[in-house]
């Protein structure tokens, strides 16, 4: 079990109190202890945390509107949002020179041609240099990665001076808005590294330099980003591996204890699989509360050549044809678990539906070819002779054929029960760029009802 769903039981406890009274509340505290420390976030930090939730939730004067249950819910999610992060800075639009540090094994290289792919989708000409003369690997893979995203880069695999490899990289990049350099690592932080980065620094001139930590460090993330800092000047910070590490929240709590900004999360193996941080939206996605303003963000960037409306995902017209969209669009998109995780869907969808392979989801997109219009549109009137032509026309069988057609109808039943959020609060809430509020996402999942209410004594 995740740190999304350790805290969300915690806040689901709250709900299913029989007895609302002042020892319900430390209970609620204790799961969120034992969710953030098995989270590898600091014990120190965990406590300071719980005496901060407790003191605001225990007040005797309640927020005009809110009943205590109502109070004490948005006071520990209020809280969480500041262990990781807050309200930080962001990332910059159009930087210029932006150099990459860290220790070896961190994701250094993958996350170069990540970031230098996310800021050519926002219409900078970017350019890559490899001037990690260290680990042997290092020259191929960053210009296999430049080949695959198609963008230019600079690397001499025979040169073993770094500062010298940036120097002529930036000759040869000359006409880019941006250049991104990927560094060497070492297995631990030492004074060689930090000579070799400052040299590369001196010829660069970056005005950014971000370290880049593995969500797997945990706590450790605050020992790094202190010595890096201190060596070299750091000023923003990317976690990788987020989508595979338990320790993720120990790495963005340790982050924001140094004041170091995380930027930018990895959650994939994808060029595009990076994201910008929100503190607020990633806990609200991670407690499977939703992340409406990531959801339009990934269908904006698709374009007009998927043709796939976020309006279509989010109000419900759920039918077969806008499934067959998700499915052409889910190489870019991401595919259907983590679209079902930024609306909030994915505790709520088949663990089926979730987990189908692409050699599944490309059965179905054949299938779907051999459908009518009027079939996507409106598959109701799916019966046993259409069935029998789309399995023949397909090249499929018909139990194949089945399987697609109760795929569709579990998912079909979760966004009808989405639907039913209120849809002007989501639209506004998106045109602002925020994400899901964690009350109304609640309350639209049958947290909040009306109990009879107990007040303390």
């Amino acid at each position: 079990m995740g740190l999304g769903e350790k805290l969300r039981n915690a806040m689901e406890s709250l709900r299913k109190a029989t007895a609302f009274e002042k020892g319900t509340v430390k209970e609620v505290v204790k799961e969120i202890q034992r969710a953030l420390i098995s989270a590898d976030v600091e014990v120190a930090v965990v406590l300071e945390l719980s005496k901060r939730i407790e003191k605001e939730a225990l007040k005797e004067k309640l927020p005009k509107g809110l009943t205590r249950r109502e109070h004490v819910l948005k006071v520990a999610y209020e809280e969480l949002v500041k262990l990781l992060g807050g309200k930080g800075k962001e990332a910059p639009e159009k930087p210029k020179r932006i150099l990459l540090v860290g220790l070896y094994g961190m994701g250094k290289t993958t996350t170069t041609a990540k970031l230098a792919k996310y800021y050519m989708k926002r219409g900078l000409g970017v350019g890559m240099i490899c001037a990690d003369s260290y680990r042997p690997a290092a020259y191929e893979q960053l210009l296999q990665l430049s080949e695959k995203a198609k963008i230019p880069f600079y690397g001499n695999p025979k040169e073993k001076n770094a500062a010298k490899i940036a120097e002529k990289g930036l000759k040869e990049l000359k006409k880019a808005d941006l250049v991104i350099v990927d560094s060497a690592g070492r297995d631990a932080f030492n004074q060689e590294l930090v000579k070799e980065i400052k040299a590369i620094d001196k010829v660069l001139k970056a005005d950014e330099k971000w370290l880049v930590l593995g969500a797997d460090v945990g706590q450790l993330a605050k020992k790094q980003a202190t010595a890096f800092h201190k060596a070299v000047g750091v000023n923003g910070v990317i976690i990788t591996r987020m989508d595979g590490s338990a320790k993720g929240g120990g790495a963005l709590a340790a982050c924001a204890e140094t004041d170091s900004s995380v930027y930018f999360i990895g959650t994939g193996e994808k060029l595009d699989d990076l994201e910008l941080f929100d503190a607020d939206r990633f806990l609200s996605r991670i407690m499977g509360y939703g992340d409406l303003q990531a959801l339009l963000e990934k269908a904006k960037e698709l374009g007009e050549e998927q043709e796939l409306s976020p309006e279509e995902l989010l109000k419900g017209e759920f039918n077969l044809d806008v499934f067959y969209k998700q499915l052409e669009a889910s190489r870019k998109m991401g595919p259907l678990n983590k679209v079902a995780e930024m609306m909030g869907l994915k505790m709520q969808l088949p663990k089926e539906v979730l987990e189908m392979t692409e050699e599944k989801l490309d059965g179905f997109k054949v299938i779907m070819d051999s459908m009518t219009r009027e079939e996507k549109e409106n598959p109701g009137v799916l019966n046993k002779s259409r069935i029998l032509r789309i399995a023949k026309g397909s090249g499929k069988s018909e139990a194949n054929v089945r399987e697609l057609i109760k795929q569709f109808k579990q998912m079909q039943r979760v966004f009808k029960k989405f639907r039913k959020l209120d849809e002007k609060k989501l639209e506004k809430m998106a045109a602002k760029g925020k994400g899901l509020d964690l009350a109304g996402m609640m309350k639209g999942f049958g947290f909040g009802k009306k109990k009879k209410k107990k007040h303390f004594k």
